[in-house]
């Protein structure tokens, strides 16, 4: 009986030994590691265009946390057209577009990028 129990266990460890670590199915392939720095964007230092309000009766916008309806002011800025990508608020030192999507550009298709 005692021999038995000790073989069970040595064929037990052996088992332990030999088997290997199971691959997570959720992570990332080799080549897709963690991101690199040049992918991380510093925060903007501006206002931010997080959101676009477009109905028949409403043209609004959230930036920075705030809803600014069209024709209404943003700080000293007003918010003069609101698009579904963009808006544009006007100062009395010009006019500044803010993006929706600000790291993307609209390309017809099969057209090729250019390299950076």
């Amino acid at each position: 009986m005692r021999a038995s129990v000790l073989w069970a266990a040595l064929s037990f460890y052996c088992a332990l030994a030999m088997a290997q670590t199971m691959r997570d199915p959720t992570r990332p392939p080799p080549g897709l590691g963690g991101m690199q720095a040049s992918a991380v964007q510093a925060p903007a230092s501006g206002p931010v265009l997080q959101s676009v309000i477009l109905s028949p009766s409403r043209h609004a916008a959230i930036i920075s946390g705030r809803l600014v309806e069209r024709g209404a002011y943003y700080g000293d800025a007003l918010l003069v057209e609101v698009a579904q990508d963009r808006v544009v608020l006007r100062t009395g030192a010009g006019t500044q577009v803010l993006k929706l999507y600000p790291g993307t550009e609209k390309r017809r298709p099969g057209e090729v990028r250019d390299a950076p």
